[in-house]
Order: structure tokens, then sequence, then C-alpha cells
């Protein structure tokens, strides 16, 4: 089946909204198997071109649009230019592509009487019982891409057809951030389970005896073992069912939050469901698992007369015990270490993005983006209309500066941009060369706060019949002509010859990723010399830019009625973006702070253990003579050793483990050593004020007393 997206307009009497929608075959729904909830889907019959307009809306759309309405069936809605009747509604959940909002039949949609600007259509289809993907992409390599169309000319681009899975449509634009996430979970819960692991085995050196009684009464180690797997199973389920409990909740928060939107691909809902409630449950016994090990293998090695006769004292740990406790404390430690830079690394991020020279000023700045119909696509007809849109946006109370700006692909379809510099017999090459330019009109730089490196701006005396002219940001004037001054030179754009009046500041004001995007060589030339049926419109408020908004958004409806649009404050899109960033920083942030809460309470635990083992030693020492700050130092010297082999182990594990977050670092290596010289500070510092209390307690015994105890 094929498909492709895009936006509509659905006019009910009011202002224009914009709803996302597919053009699809008939048989996309069979396919992926899925009934309408209300009325049909479409249907060959409605797959022709002389074949009424039929559409089938989603049940969102129906909900939201139709007020959940049946008698909706039959209903003719207006959808930009052209009225629909409504066929069917399908069941909820069903989010196909973009969040689509409604589904119209292929072949009257892209009528080419209409003009359509489709130009690409996404093939999917199910492997045949038996098939491979490495079969079908071997079938498609076969086909000769000459037979697929005769419009495509010499200098085109060679077509390859390829295949792959259709999950990796939806989950590839996140799968580094869903890596990252899931490596802090686990390591989060590695921290978590080591605790816990630790506890067990506190507990069982502390009923060795028992174990030892056991044993003696002939119990077989199997069943020492079963009873401790049976302990920890029940103090698992009630955790993990609490956990569960907790999540649900939690994911609830999480669906709430606009800026999560972003962060998921669509159709990604936020819920529990079977395979998560039977993963946990999986991971739950394996933990259970886990912590029987620990005391079962010490069970295993306890010398059961050697325990009754000396009591059970938990002072005989034994080699095994504290090798353990101290090995878990090491683990827990590596993986805050291995949080900590993470977590680091997205903080730093957050704060050289925060402090990022855009080259221009969002603040006050609006942007409308009008759709102009098909028909109006030509140049006799979109020039007009943009300067006169322009000049109305220019007449509004309130707007100090309006511009416009279109991409004008550098190449033809399916083929490579050729820019050559005056004098040189070769194109410049591909890595150095913008895939479009930008064709500006009314006062662009002013209006968007761009400032001029050298030379004059694109301004009326660029005329379509005037000298063919463009301007350079830096970044291009610097690698093109390296050392030499840009303004007059000549470039050649395949083989029109253009001088180069002006060189503007870098800026990431025409980018698509604004914040995140990175500086690349930039042409900008007149729109009056060269354009585009798809301009942005800019428009510079004399102060709050908000009130402004509904206006521009007043006369891009009037001018271009019926059609789907988007106004929005270019200062919002900016911090959306930095928001994003900023909720990756704070959540991986929470886990590290956690982590190293969970760390600190395990080398705390692991200390005090060893104070209250060591009471007759410490006593022996005291009485031979040994100060109280030499005790407490014998303390903090163990937790300094158990910080070191965590450190010597975590940093380097740190700088592999990283990569899974390298995606969302910008501005940030991460290999950065200011991050891991204050994450080995910081946890020096609180592994050492974490050993205070254990410190002080083994300063403060009384040797007679200990002694008297032995």
């Amino acid at each position: 089946t094929g498909y492709t997206s895009g936006g509509k307009a659905l006019n009910r009497g009011g202002e224009p909204l914009l709803v996302m929608g597919e053009v699809a075959s008939p048989s996309l729904f069979e396919l992926l198997g899925v009934k309408a909830m209300l009325g049909r889907t479409i249907a060959a019959e409605d797959d022709r071109l002389d074949a009424p307009l039929a559409v089938v809306l989603s049940h969102a759309l129906w909900s939201n649009q139709f007020g959940q309405d049946p008698g909706v069936l039959g209903e003719v809605i207006k959808l930009s230019d052209s009225r629909y009747t409504v066929i069917g509604v399908m069941p909820p959940g069903f989010d196909h592509e973009v969040g689509s909002q409604f589904w119209l039949p292929m072949v009257p949609t892209l009528d080419p009487s209409t003009r359509p600007s489709i130009r690409s259509i996404t093939v999917i289809g199910r492997l045949a019982p038996g098939a491979t993907l490495a079969g079908l992409r071997g079938e498609l390599a076969g086909i000769d891409p000459g037979a697929l169309g005769p419009e495509r000319g010499s200098g085109a681009t060679a077509l390859r057809l390829d295949a792959a899975p259709l999950r990796l449509r939806y989950t590839s634009s996140t799968q580094s951030h869903d890596l990252a996430f899931a490596v802090v979970v686990a390591l989060v819960l590695l921290i978590a389970a080591a605790n816990v692991v630790n506890l067990a085995l506190v507990r069982a050196l502390r009923v060795r005896r028992e174990f030892a009684v056991r044993a003696a009464l002939g119990a077989a180690r199997g069943r020492i073992a079963r009873a401790l797997f049976v302990q920890h199973a029940l103090l698992v389920t009630v955790a993990a069912g609490l956990g569960l409990l907790f999540a649900h909740w939690l994911l609830g928060v999480l669906a709430s939050l606009e800026v999560m939107q972003s962060l998921r691909p669509s159709g990604m809902e936020y819920r529990l469901d079977g395979r998560a409630v039977g993963f946990a449950l999986v991971l739950g016994v394996l933990l259970a698992w886990v912590l029987s090990l620990v005391p079962a293998g010490l069970a295993a090695r306890t010398d059961a007369q050697g325990v009754l006769r000396d009591g059970g004292s938990a002072s005989t740990t034994g080699r095994f015990g504290r090798w353990l406790q101290q090995g878990v404390v090491v683990a827990q430690l590596v993986a805050a270490v291995v949080l900590l830079v993470g977590g680091g690394l997205m903080a730093k991020t957050v704060l050289r993005l925060g402090a990022t020279d855009l080259g221009f000023e969002p603040a006050r700045l609006i942007q409308g983006t009008p759709s102009f119909p098909h028909p109006w696509r030509v140049p006799e007809t979109y020039r007009p209309v943009t300067r006169q849109i322009a000049v109305d946006l220019g007449l509004l109370p309130g707007a100090t500066a309006v511009a416009f700006r279109a991409s004008v692909p550098l190449a033809s379809a399916g083929g490579e941009p050729r820019v050559t510099l005056s004098g040189a017999a070769e194109p410049l090459p591909a890595t150095v060369v913008p895939r479009a330019l930008f064709a500006i009109g009314g006062d662009y730089l002013r209006t968007l706060g761009v400032t001029m490196a050298s030379g004059r701006p694109i301004d009326d005396r660029d005329t379509e019949h005037s000298v063919a002219v463009a301007m350079v940001n830096e970044w291009a004037a610097r690698r093109w002509w390296p050392g030499q001054e840009a303004v007059g030179k000549v470039l050649r754009i395949d083989t029109t010859l253009i001088t180069v009046v002006g060189v503007v500041r870098d800026n990431r004001a025409a980018q698509a990723g604004l914040l995140l995007a990175d500086v690349s060589p930039e042409i900008y030339r007149p729109f009056e010399q060269i354009s585009s049926p798809y301009p942005s419109f800019y428009v510079r408020a004399g102060a709050d830019a908000g009130p402004l908004l509904k206006p521009v958004r007043d006369v891009l409806v009037r001018s271009v009625p019926d059609r789907p649009l988007s106004a929005s404050l270019v200062a919002d899109q900016v911090a959306a973006q930095l928001a994003g960033v900023r909720l990756n920083a704070i959540q991986i942030l929470g886990f590290a702070l956690v982590g190293l809460l969970l760390a600190v309470i395990g080398v705390h635990g692991v200390l005090a253990f060893a104070v209250g083992t060591r009471t007759q030693e410490i006593g022996v020492r005291g009485a031979l003579g040994a100060s109280r700050g030499r005790l407490a130092l014998m303390v903090v010297r163990d937790a300094a050793r158990l910080t070191a082999i965590g450190l010597a182990i975590g940093l380097p594990l740190a700088v592999s483990a990283t990569t899974v977050i390298e995606g969302l670092l910008h501005g940030t290596s991460r290999s950065d050593p200011w991050v891991y010289g204050v994450v080995a500070l910081l946890l020096v510092v609180v592994v050492l004020v974490s050993s205070y209390l254990p410190a002080r307690r083994a300063a403060r015994i009384d040797p007679a007393s200990a002694l008297r105890s032995a």
C-alpha cells in the first residue's frame, strides 16, 4: 500500500484548524489489520478519478470537533479548498504516521488536474510467509530504476530501492533517547539492588547460628536456599507491586507534560501494559534469585561446628563476607560515577545551549507560514500574493518590521548542488555547499535582528532585471575565500553568475533546528530574482509580541482562506527546544542523585557494620594506646580506599558508557575533563562525609567495655 502525509485546514465556520492526515491507498487499513469503528474505511470505489471525495476521521478528531456524534456519517466537511463526505470513523488508539486525524483516497486527491504538490509516496508491505528482509532487498536491487518514470533525466541521481522494518520509522528518531534512559534506569536499579544484597548479606551474617543449627539437624543446603528464595520473593513482590502502582501514577503525570510530546514517537502512549508488567515480574524473580544466592552461598561456606562452638558471633564474618560486601559497594560507586558523569554532561549541555548566540533576536518576533493552494503555486500568482501579505502585515498596529523567506533547492530533484567559485575549474565539495539557498524579501535583516559583517544588504534595488546578487554568511566566506574579502566575488550556481554584495553574521534564524542547529553555509538571494511558493513571514513587534499573534493569524487566514497555516512566537520555539533538553538533563540528574544517595547509604551501611563487627579489635587497639583520631582515621581510610577503587573503575567506564547520551549532547564533549573532575571531587566529599558517623562511633568505643564483651 502507499500513502503520504500532509496538513489541511478544517473549516467548520470559525477559524480554520490545521489538521494532519494522510492520502492513502484503500489497502492501507487491511494491511494494518484495522477496521472502522463507525461506517467503513476507504474502498476501491472511492479511489477513482470520477468518484465523490470521501474522508475517514480519526477517533480524536471525531471526539474533539464533532462531539462523538454518530450522525457524522454522510456529513460533508470542508478540508482546505475541497469538500469531502465522511464515510467512517477509526477506533481509538489507531495512530498512524504523524498522528493522522483523517484519511483521503489517493487517486482523486492526486488528480493531475489539481496540480498536486506531492512528490513522494511511502510504500509499506508485509513479507510473504517464509520471505526475509534480505531477500526483499535483493529483489528491489534487481529493479531497473529507469522503468519507474519517464521524466528522470540523465542528470538525476540514480534511484536506489531499499526496504526497512516499519518499526524503525517510528522509533529511529528516539532510539538514542530511549537507550540512554534504559541505561540510566538500569544503573539506578543496580545500585538499589546492591543495597538490598548488602542487607541480605548482613542479615545472613547475623543468623549464621540458625544456618548452623539447621545444618546440624540435617537440613539440606537446597532446602535452606529455597526458604531464602521464598523470603526474598515475598519482599520483591511487595516492592514490585508498589513500584508498578507508583509507575502508573507517574506515567500519567509525564503524559500530561507538553514538553514530553516531542520526546516520544508518534503512536507511543504512556501506559503500563501486559508486557511492562510481565517484564517487572520477571525482573523481580531474577532479583529474588540473586538475593537468595548471597546468603545461600554464605550458608554453604558456614562451618556449622565452628559457629556453634563460638556462639555464632557476627565478628567472624570471614573473607568471603567482607570481600562480597566491599565488592558490592564498589559496584554501587562505579554505577554512581557513571550516572553523575551523564548528569553532569547533560547539565553542561543545558548551560551551553542557554548561552548560545543565535545570531538573531527571537524576542518579539512572530513567524507565520501559510500554505498556498495548488493553483497559486505559479510565479504569476504567488509572487504578488506574497508581496501583498507582507504589505498587510506591515500595516498592523505594533508591527515595526516585516520580512519573508523561502527555501529554494540549489539543484533539480535528485541532483547534487553545484556551486563553483569564479576562476575555479571544479565545483565546491558537497560538504561546504548548502542544499538550498534562501530567497528573502522585505526588511529581512532588521526584522530578524541579523547584522552585517561587511558589504551591503539585499534591498529594493535588487530586482528581477538587475544584476544577480547574493549575500553569504561568515561560515561560507571563511571557507570559500580564506583570507580574502568575499564582497565582490562571483559564484556560479549551475549556469547563473552571481555577485556577492554582502556577508551576514552567522546565525541560526533560517535553520530548522534553531537552537540545536550547527552553523553551516548559507546563501541569500533577492526574492525578486529567485522565488518559491512556500514563504514564511516574519513580523517584528515594537513591544510584547503576544497580542500581535492573533492579528498576524487573521491576516494570513484572510489572505489565504481555507488553507492550513501556522503562526507562533519564535521565542517560544527556542524555549521549547531548550525545555526538551532541560527535561532530559533534569531526569538524568535526578536519577544520578538518587543513585548517589543509594550508593552513600551502601557505603555508610558497610562501614557501620564493619565497625560493629570489629568492636573487639578496636578495643584492643585503644587499650594498646591508639588515639581516638587514629581509630576514626582507620574507618575513613576504608571509605577512601573504596572510593578510590570506585573512581578508578567508574571514570574510564563512564567515558565508554556516555556514548549512549552522545546524541543528546550539544556543544559538550562526552570526555569533558571539568565534568569528570567535579564528579570525582563530589563523590570523595560525599563518601567521606558519610563515613563521619561510623568513624565517630569507632572513636568512642570504650576499650574496657569492648574487652569485657570478648
